[in-house]
């Protein structure tokens, strides 16, 4: 959080390609540090600590710049598909990748694993140096102060109510329904399952995200993206009341099935359309306050559904951030009326 801005204003001010093999360098060489430290013996906690909050400093300027260049790599009318593929590849190694590194451990041993890993980012680096149709640098002003950058972008997103409405509708669904911080409770002593449960409870979300990419994909290029977002946002804050609701563990797993899909339509659809309004010299900059606003979300929402499932339990949380959660998105389709009325 503290980076992300920093990250959104370098990404707005070279060549994001540049900038992306930098990240990806390094993040291949923390992954090296750690296989060092591993195989040699020295490694200790602190390393562990060190190198982990060093890997989310460089992933917090990647993913601006990731971002902010597809729409200068793939077609207007093909910038949805673009989005929900990328959310498939990521559902995909959210699902593989655990499973590769068990064999890997398994085979090879933690610290050949971290080689394997580092080796794991050529393939990266590779393609963005052989990219057939490299994007321009970005636009932005050169005599600009990096603090005016800033403002410029601050500036831009206040006055867009489009954008602040996606935004601030995201961050009030996250904060009230961080449903996932309280699964484990839900998996011992509300389902009444044990770790393969909740394995399966925090797995299947990834399962139903894949088919709502698929979902997206099969759409194209939907017109009223924002009309469609308001209503797959609605449709999530029932499920969650739903989910905290049911007393069954299959139910439970569909629901959450349900949950992953509607889920990753509504954030498939929301990228798109926030880099569609966004002019490409602010797009890094855009990019990285919604990753402030998506962090505050989803970090203060664990503190907050935490707290109030002290007093009222945790289904009685989850109803009740549910129940938040739909009047603030209808009260963002209400005074946000250029997001309910854009025709994109």
């Amino acid at each position: 959080m503290i980076l992300s801005i920093p990250g959104g204003v370098v990404a707005d001010r070279m060549d994001r390609r540049r900038l992306l093999i930098i990240t990806q360098s390094l993040a291949m060489l923390l992954s090296l540090l750690l296989a060092l430290l591993t195989t040699t013996g020295h490694i200790a906690v602190w390393h562990i600590y060190a190198v982990t909050f060093m890997s989310g400093a460089v992933g917090i300027f990647d993913s601006p710049a990731r971002t902010a260049m597809i729409p200068a790599l793939v077609p207007t009318e093909h910038l949805a598909s673009a989005y929900a593929l990328n959310i498939t590849w990521r559902q995909i190694a959210t699902l593989a990748g655990p499973f590769i590194g068990g064999v890997c451990i398994s085979k090879f041993g933690i610290g050949a694993s971290y080689y394997v890993d580092a080796l794991s980012f050529l393939s990266v680096i590779v393609c963005l140096f052989f990219m057939r149709r490299r994007p321009r640098p970005a636009a932005a002003e050169k005599k600009e102060s990096p603090l005016q950058s800033v403002r410029g972008g601050f500036n831009f997103i206040r006055e867009n109510g489009a954008i602040l409405g996606l935004m601030s509708m995201d961050t009030c669904v996250n904060f009230f329904g961080a449903y996932r911080s309280m699964m484990p409770v839900f998996a011992r002593d509300i389902l009444g399952t044990g770790p393969a449960g909740l394995g399966a409870l925090l797995g299947v979300p990834a399962f139903g995200a894949l088919v709502g990419s698929g979902f997206v994909m099969a759409m194209g290029d939907p017109r009223h993206k924002g009309k469609l977002i308001i209503s797959v946002t609605l449709l999530y804050t029932a499920g969650l009341i739903s989910f905290a609701l049911s007393r069954s563990l299959i139910l439970s797993l569909i629901i959450v099935f349900l949950l992953g899909l509607v889920d990753a339509i509504g954030e498939t659809l929301r990228d798109t359309l926030i880099q569609l309004i966004t002019p490409d010299r602010m797009r890094g900059r855009v990019k990285s306050f919604d990753q402030v606003f998506m962090s505050a979300g989803q970090y203060m929402g664990s503190a907050q559904i935490g707290t109030t499932a002290t007093f009222l339990g945790v289904p009685g949380a989850l109803v009740c951030g549910g129940c938040l959660g739909s009047a603030g998105v209808l009260l963002v389709a209400k005074f946000a009326r250029n997001l309910r009325n854009i025709d994109r």
